[in-house]
């Protein structure tokens, strides 16, 4: 498995298993009667709503990065590889 997957299947089971012990920590002041379950669904949400924000920001951070690596490499990308594609298959038609 290549480490860029690793790190982001890594960082999916961080959330993962934070979430669990978020919904446990709220579940126990609930219990203890210092949240009410309207502020602990308040609270769980709100926690995944950041969670959500802060994936797409790193999934963009990450594309971005990974496009400076491609240009530096200067490999191309799938759309140009199709461009250049489509572009020889015009050329072949045009000759016959």
């Amino acid at each position: 498995m290549d480490p860029l997957r690793s790190a982001l299947l890594a960082g999916l089971g961080a959330i993962s298993y934070g979430q669990e012990k978020l919904k446990d920590l709220v579940s126990t002041l609930i219990d203890k009667g210092e949240l009410t379950r309207e502020q602990g669904e308040q609270v769980i949400s709100e926690w995944v709503k950041k969670g959500e924000e802060e994936k797409d920001s790193v999934a963009d951070r990450v594309t971005a990065e990974m496009q400076k690596v491609l240009q530096r490499l200067q490999m191309v990308t799938r759309d140009e590889f199709d461009a250049l594609a489509a572009r020889v298959e015009a050329l072949e038609n045009e000759r016959g």
